[in-house]
């Protein structure tokens, strides 16, 4: 099997194991529920909440969508997630780089 990624090597596809308890798309990745969507019109606001509502269910921290872009590897696609979590991430980031990185609640 080809890893999706050298920054998790271990990260592995749920497939359809959970069906209407899913419980996103990528297993592997600590702490995210990831839904992975290659579709021509992408419909954003629901793959967020799909993702937002499997991370509950798994207990998961933190929620996005890896979209892939038609005619490009997946490795050039986006990735989406809710402003309000983008931006609890940016400060923690900020705060990690100058030093004071927090204990997250």
């Amino acid at each position: 099997m080809e890893t999706a990624s050298p920054y998790f090597p271990e990260v592995a596809r749920y497939g359809g194991i959970n069906g209407a308890n899913d419980l996103g798309d990528l297993d592997g990745i600590p702490d995210w529920a990831i839904q992975v969507k290659n579709v021509s019109v992408p419909n954003l606001g629901k793959f967020v909440a799909d993702a937002v509502t499997q991370a509950g269910r798994a207990g998961k921290k933190y929620a996005g969508v890896m979209l892939k872009l038609r005619g490009k590897h997946m490795r050039k696609g986006l990735f989406i997630m809710p402003n309000e979590q983008a931006m609890r991430i940016m400060k923690r980031l900020e705060d990690c780089e100058h030093g004071a990185c927090r204990k997250e609640d």
